[in-house]
């Protein structure tokens, strides 16, 4: 069991897998209510949460994004690779058969 803390609210983890996740998920969320509290004084814990909670997640989807993209080149240039490939492959093949 762990107990985690988020804007003075105790969370607790029971399952040892999701604790250490959890750990790290807590951090990141804490620093982002850290940087808004300093930037945003006159918030309140509820809009704090909040807005941590939408400038986290529009990173994710900014960071899925270029992921996906990456993906999408990735396969364009591995597709060409193996167009290339099997290209040399035939010829090889070809040439081997006309001189035998």
């Amino acid at each position: 069991m762990q107990e985690l803390e988020i804007l003075g609210q105790k969370i607790v983890i029971s399952n040892p897998e999701e604790a250490e996740l959890a750990t790290f998920a807590v951090q990141i969320v804490n620093d982002k209510i850290k940087e808004l509290q300093m930037a945003k004084p006159f918030l309140g814990p509820q809009q704090i949460a909040v807005l941590a909670l939408l400038q986290i997640a529009g990173s994710m989807v900014k960071d899925r994004k270029s992921i996906d993209e990456y993906r999408r080149e990735l396969d364009e240039r591995c597709s060409a690779l193996m167009l290339e490939v099997s290209q040399v492959v035939g010829n090889k093949t070809s040439i081997h058969q006309q001189s035998v």
